[in-house]
C-alpha cells in the first residue's frame, strides 16, 4: 500500500473545524440600508449645500464689491477672466471658492450613513475657467437688487462603513439679497456717462449746461461795461465740472455725495468772491472748500439774483435786419447814370408799320412774244406806273400793340414788259402790258414793351399830356416821333402803300424815346429812399446760439423774407396810371433785385465763413463745429434731481455715494489728507481755450479780413478801440487814488496807483501815429468825394470835412467815428447846410461818402499794423494787472469790490469775432470757449443698505480705488492677482458760444491768457 501524499482524515477534520470558526463572523450578512435613510441624508445635505451656497454668494459679493476687478491681470488667475466681463467672472470665481470652502463643513450622519458635498480644487488656468463656468449669476428680485446664483455639479457622496454606496450631483439655485450686480452696473453706467460725448446723456452735456449760463451771464456783463477780463476761467470750469459730476451721480444712483454737495456750495461762494477780486489760483478753493466740505455752511448769496438777471439765453432770438445792405444796394441803382437809364427805359416804346395787302384783280404781264424761230432774246425789262387813291376799311392790329394812325388805299399798278431780240443782223422789240389792282391797309402801331425792368402793363394815360403826376408830357410825344420817323420820313402813307405792294417795305420795330419830365429822377429817387427805409427794416428772428455756431444763415433768411414781401414792396399795379409810375416801378424792381443779389452773395459768404470758422476752431482748440452745435443743444438737458428709493426682496435699498475727494479740485492734494491718493495728485485738470481772444489780429482777422490781400493790418475800428483802452489806462493811473473802508467803517486805506511806465506810453504813441496817418488819408478821401459829388472847390470841400470832423478831437475818437458812420453823417449835414443841397442830393452824398470809406478801409495798405495794435493791447493788460494787484495787496480784502470797480482800460480792449464785416453789415459778435476736462477720483464708493437701516449685515459697499485685487485661488496661503479695481476717471470736452450785439468792445477773455491750463494738465491723478 502506497502512503505517499495522503493526509489523515483526522487532521483534515481539525483544519475544517478551525477554518469554519475563523470565517464565521465575516460571512454573517448585514441588514440592508433603507432607501428612506439615503434619501433623507441626501435631502438634508442638499439643504445644507444651498445654505452654504447662499452664505458663499453673500460673502463673495461683499468681497467682490469691496475689491471689484475692472481690468484683469496678466496672471494665471487673471487670464481666467474674460476681458468683456471681468467683474462678473471674478464674482463667479469668488462664489466658487467661498462655496467650496463651506462645503467642506457640510455633512450628515445617521444609522451608520454619512453624506458629504464637494467641489473640485483649482490649481491652474484651466481648472479656474472650469470652476468659473460652474457658477451662473444674474440680477434678480424687484429692481434687480438681488442675485440669483446657480452652482452646477456639486457632488454628493453617501458612505457606510467607509464605503461609498451612492453618488449624486446637484445644481442648487439660490436668490440672495445682495445688490452687488446692481451696484457694479450702476458704477459702470456712471463711468460710461462720465465719458459720454455730447451726443449722449452724461457729464459732457451737464458740464455744457452749467457753463452756458456762466459764460452768457459774464459775457453780457462784460459787454455791458463790467470790468470782467476773464469771461470763462478755469475756476468756472472746475465749478461747473463738479456740479456736473454730482448731477450724473443723482441721475445714476438717485443720490449724490453729500460732502460733494456741501463742497460745491462752498466753492460757488468762493468763486463768487474770486470773480470780484480776480485771480484763478486753485489753492483758495482747496483750502476753504475741502476744509469745510464736511460741515454744512450757511446759505450762500451767490446766485440769489439769477432770476432777475437780464442776460439773454442762447435760444433767445435776436433781430437781424437788412440794415446797411439796403444802402449798398441803393448805390448800385440810384446813381445819376443808373437811375437815368432806368427811367429812360420806362419812357421808351416800340413802333412799327403793319400792312394788309390784297390783290383785287389783274397781275403782272406775261413775257413778250418772240418775233420768230431765228430770234434771240438780248434784253428784257419791266416798268410800272402806280396810281394811289383812297379806299375804305381798317387794318387789324397784332395783340399787344395799339394803333397810332392808319389808312386804306387802292393801288393800281400798270406794268409794261419790253423784250429786245436779235437775229444777228437786225434787232426787234416786242411788248406786253397788264394792270394789277390792290387794296392796301397801312397802320402805324406801338407798344410799351422795352428793356425796362417794369412788367409790361398798360398805361391808362400813355398819350395824355395831362396824365402825368409830374405835369410832364407823359408819352404824348411818342406818336408824333413815330409818325415822323416811320411815315413822314418814308414819304407818307400813300408811298408806304405803294412800297408795300412791291414787297420792299420794312416793318421791323424801332425804339422811340419819350421825353421825360424835368423832375422825374428826383421824384423816383425820393420814392426809392422811402422804399429803402422799408427794406432796411425787413428783419428776421434768429436764435443767438445758432448764429454763433453758424447753424443759422441770417442773409439767407433775410433773402427769403424779402422775397415773400417783394410783391408789396414793388407795388406793381394792374395798369400804370402814368409813364412816371412805370418808371417808379422799374426803379423799385431794379433796387429789389440789387438787394437780393447782395443778400445772396452774403449768404454764400456766410457759408464760406462757416468753413473758415470750423477750421479755426479745430486749429486753435481742437474742437469741431459739430460738437459746438451739439453743446448748444446739450445745454438744455434736464433730469430729475432724485428718484424714489427702490424696493428689494429684503426691503428698501438705500444708496449713499462716498467720493474721495468729494470735490475734484485743480490743486495738488496729498495722501496725508486723503489716504486714497498715491503721493500727491491733481484730481482735476482743465484746459480752456478762448478761440477769438487777444491778440485780436490772429484768428478773428483770418475770417473778418479775408478780403484783404495781406493780413498784417488790423481793422481801424479794432485799432481805435485798443488805443482807447490804452489811453484810459494811462489817464486812470495818473494821480489816481482809491479810498477803501474796512467793514467796521472805522479804518480807511488809500491806494495810489503807480506812474505809467515808459513802455506803455511808447507803444501807445506808435499806435496813435499809425492810426493818425489812416485818419488823415480817409479825411482826404472824404474831401475828394464832396468835391466830385457837389462841384465844390477843393478848398471848400476840405473846409466842409474839417468842420464835420471837428467834434472828434482825439485820434481814437476820430477813427471810431470814421468807421461807424457818424463822420459820414456829420460831413453830409455840413455839406447840405453850406451848399444848400436838396434832400436827394444830401442823401446821395452820404452814400458816396460811405462807399468811399468802405472801399478804402478794405485796401491792403490801409489800416494800422497788427503788431502795433497787439503790442499796445499787451502792454495795457500787463500794466492794468500790475496796478490792480498792487492796489489789492495794499487795500486787503475789504477793498476788493471797490478796486474791481475802478476801471482801467482792460475791459475796453476788443475781443470776439464780428459777424460779418467787411462784406456784410455787422449784426453780432461771437466768441467760443473750448473746454477740456479730465478727472479721477482717488476712491469712489457706493454703499447700499438693503433692508432696515438698523441691519448692518445688509450693507454692501462697492469701491473703486485703483488697488490690485488678489485672491488665494489654489489655497496655498499666497494670494494670486486677479486684476485691478480701476479708479473712476473721465475725460470730456465741450464748446460754449456767446453772441452779443455789434459793438467794438465785443466779448472775450481780455487778460491775455488765451489758453488757460491748470497745473498737471493733461494728466489727472498725477
Amino acid at each position: 500500500m502506497d502512503d505517499r501524499g495522503r493526509v489523515p482524515f483526522a487532521l483534515l477534520g481539525v483544519l475544517l473545524l478551525v477554518s469554519s470558526l475563523t470565517l464565521a463572523p465575516s460571512l454573517t450578512v448585514q441588514p440592508p440600508v433603507s432607501e428612506t435613510t439615503i434619501e433623507r441624508a441626501v435631502d438634508r445635505t442638499t439643504a445644507e449645500t444651498q445654505t452654504a451656497i447662499r452664505d458663499g454668494v453673500s460673502t463673495a459679493s461683499q468681497r467682490a464689491a469691496a475689491d471689484p476687478v475692472v481690468t484683469p491681470a496678466n496672471t494665471t488667475a487673471g487670464r481666467a477672466l474674460n476681458d468683456s466681463s471681468p467683474f462678473r467672472d471674478s464674482l463667479r470665481l469668488r462664489v466658487y471658492l467661498q462655496v467650496r470652502g463651506r462645503l467642506e463643513r457640510v455633512g450628515y450622519e445617521r444609522e451608520g450613513v454619512t453624506t458629504t458635498a464637494s467641489l473640485p480644487r483649482v490649481d491652474n488656468t484651466n481648472s479656474l475657467r472650469t470652476a468659473k463656468r460652474r457658477v451662473e449669476i444674474r440680477r434678480a428680485g424687484p429692481n434687480g437688487t438681488a442675485v440669483r446664483a446657480t452652482v452646477e455639479n456639486v457632488t454628493l457622496r453617501v458612505r457606510r462603513g467607509g464605503r461609498v454606496i451612492d453618488r449624486r450631483t446637484v445644481s442648487p439655485t439660490v436668490v440672495v439679497a445682495t445688490p452687488v450686480l446692481a451696484l457694479h452696473e450702476q458704477v459702470s453706467t456712471y463711468q460710461t456717462r462720465l465719458n459720454n460725448g455730447l451726443g449722449k446723456p452724461g457729464f459732457s452735456q451737464r458740464l455744457t449746461a452749467r457753463l452756458y449760463p456762466i459764460a452768457w451771464g459774464r459775457g453780457y456783463a462784460q459787454y455791458g461795461g463790467v470790468p470782467i477780463a476773464n469771461v470763462v476761467g478755469n475756476r468756472h470750469v472746475s465749478l461747473a465740472a463738479n456740479g456736473a459730476l454730482l448731477g450724473v451721480q443723482r441721475s445714476t444712483f438717485g443720490r449724490s455725495d453729500p460732502a460733494g454737495r456741501r463742497a460745491l456750495t462752498e466753492a460757488t461762494a468762493i468763486t463768487g468772491i474770486k470773480d470780484i477780486i480776480g485771480g484763478s489760483e486753485p489753492s483758495l478753493v482747496t483750502k476753504q472748500v475741502l476744509n469745510r466740505a464736511n460741515y454744512r455752511p450757511a446759505a450762500s448769496d451767490i446766485g440769489r439774483g439769477a432770476k432777475n438777471w437780464s442776460a439773454p439765453r442762447p435760444n433767445d432770438t435776436m433781430r437781424v435786419g437788412i440794415n446797411g445792405t439796403a444802402d449798398r444796394a441803393f448805390r448800385r441803382v440810384a446813381g445819376p447814370s443808373k437811375l437815368g437809364a432806368t427811367t429812360a427805359a420806362a419812357y421808351r416804346v416800340q413802333a412799327r408799320l403793319v400792312t394788309d395787302t390784297r390783290r383785287l384783280g389783274g397781275g403782272r404781264p406775261p413775257a413778250p412774244p418772240s418775233p420768230g424761230a431765228n430770234w434771240t432774246l438780248v434784253d428784257a425789262r419791266t416798268t410800272d406806273t402806280t396810281t394811289v387813291r383812297n379806299a375804305s376799311g381798317t387794318v387789324s392790329v397784332p395783340s399787344g400793340w395799339h394803333r397810332f394812325d392808319g389808312v386804306v388805299r387802292q393801288v393800281r399798278v400798270q406794268y409794261r414788259r419790253t423784250a429786245e431780240w436779235s437775229n444777228g443782223s437786225a434787232t426787234r422789240t416786242t411788248v406786253s402790258r397788264r394792270t394789277a389792282t390792290y387794296r392796301v391797309g397801312v397802320a402805324l402801331i406801338g407798344r410799351h414793351a422795352s428793356r425796362s425792368a417794369a412788367p409790361e402793363k398798360g398805361v391808362s394815360t400813355a398819350h395824355d399830356t395831362s396824365g402825368s403826376p409830374l405835369n410832364g408830357p407823359n408819352l404824348a410825344d411818342v406818336e408824333w416821333k413815330a409818325t415822323q420817323r416811320l411815315v413822314t420820313d418814308a414819304g407818307g402813307f400813300s408811298t408806304i402803300a405803294a412800297t408795300a405792294v412791291t414787297g420792299r417795305l420794312s416793318t421791323a420795330p424801332i425804339t422811340i424815346q419819350g421825353a421825360r419830365p424835368a423832375g422825374l429822377r428826383s421824384w423816383v429817387y425820393r420814392d426809392l429812399m422811402e422804399l429803402r427805409e422799408r427794406v432796411r427794416n425787413v428783419s428776421v428772428a434768429v436764435e443767438r446760439g445758432k448764429v454763433g455756431t453758424f447753424e443759422a444763415n441770417p442773409p439767407g433768411l433775410l433773402l427769403q423774407r424779402l422775397d415773400a414781401r417783394r410783391a408789396s414792396l414793388a407795388d406793381v399795379p394792374a395798369t400804370y396810371n402814368s409813364t412816371a409810375q412805370r418808371a417808379r416801378v422799374a426803379a423799385r424792381i431794379r433796387y429789389l433785385d440789387a438787394v437780393e443779389n447782395r443778400l445772396a452773395s452774403q449768404m454764400r459768404t456766410r457759408t464760406d465763413k462757416r468753413s473758415a470758422f470750423a477750421s479755426q476752431l479745430q486749429k486753435r482748440a481742437g474742437g469741431s463745429i459739430r460738437d459746438l452745435r451739439r453743446g448748444l443743444t446739450a445745454r438744455q438737458t434736464t433730469v430729475p434731481r432724485s428718484r424714489p428709493v427702490p424696493e428689494g426682496i429684503a426691503g428698501p435699498v438705500r444708496t449713499r455715494v462716498d467720493a474721495r475727494p468729494p470735490y475734484l479740485t485743480r490743486a495738488k492734494l496729498s495722501e496725508q489728507r486723503y489716504p486714497a491718493l498715491n503721493g500727491t495728485e491733481h484730481p482735476l485738470v482743465t484746459e480752456n481755450v478762448n478761440v477769438f481772444s487777444l491778440p485780436y489780429g490772429n484768428a478773428a482777422s483770418t475770417l473778418t479780413d479775408a478780403i484783404l490781400a495781406t493780413r498784417d493790418r488790423t481793422r481801424l475800428s479794432t485799432a481805435a478801440t485798443a488805443l482807447r483802452a490804452t489811453n484810459a489806462t494811462i489817464d486812470t493811473q495818473r494821480n489816481t487814488t482809491v479810498a477803501v473802508n474796512a467793514t467796521n467803517g472805522a479804518n480807511t486805506t488809500t491806494v495810489t496807483f503807480q506812474p505809467v511806465n515808459a513802455t506803455l506810453v511808447s507803444r501807445r504813441d506808435r499806435l496813435q501815429n499809425d492810426i493818425g496817418w489812416t485818419n488823415d488819408h480817409l479825411t482826404t478821401e472824404l474831401a475828394d468825394v464832396v468835391a466830385i459829388e457837389t462841384g465844390a472847390s477843393t478848398r471848400e470841400s476840405r473846409a466842409i470835412v474839417a468842420d464835420g470832423l471837428d467834434r472828434w478831437n482825439t485820434t481814437h475818437e476820430r477813427a471810431a467815428a470814421l468807421t461807424d458812420g457818424r463822420a459820414v453823417n456829420r460831413v453830409g449835414a455840413v455839406a447840405a447846410r453850406r451848399l444848400n443841397l436838396s434832400r436827394p442830393e444830401r442823401d446821395w452824398l452820404r452814400l458816396r461818402l460811405s462807399a468811399r470809406l468802405h472801399t478804402r478801409l478794405n485796401r491792403s495798405y490801409i489800416g494800422p499794423r497788427s503788431k502795433l495794435v497787439n503790442a499796445s493791447a499787451a502792454a495795457t493788460r500787463s500794466v492794468s494787472e500790475t496796478a490792480i494787484n498792487t492796489a489789492l495787496t495794499e487795500a486787503g480784502k475789504y477793498g476788493a469790490e471797490q478796486i474791481a470797480k475802478k476801471r482801467l482800460g482792460t475791459d475796453m480792449l476788443p475781443a470776439g469775432l464780428p459777424l460779418a464785416p467787411p462784406v456784410a453789415p455787422w449784426y453780432a459778435t461771437t466768441n467760443v470757449w473750448w473746454v477740456s476736462v479730465r478727472g479721477e477720483y482717488g476712491r469712489f464708493a457706493i454703499t447700499a443698505n438693503h433692508g432696515p437701516p438698523s441691519a448692518p449685515a445688509g450693507m454692501t459697499t462697492y469701491a473703486r480705488d485703483g488697488d490690485a485685487v488678489t485672491v488665494d485661488v489654489d489655497e496655498d496661503g499666497t494670494a494670486e492677482r486677479l486684476g485691478t479695481a480701476d479708479r473712476i476717471s473721465f475725460a470730456a470736452e465741450t464748446g460754449v458760444v456767446v453772441v452779443v450785439p455789434p459793438k467794438p468792445r465785443g466779448v472775450g477773455d481780455k487778460d491775455g491768457n488765451t489758453v488757460e491750463r491748470s497745473p498737471g494738465w493733461p494728466d489727472a491723478g498725477d
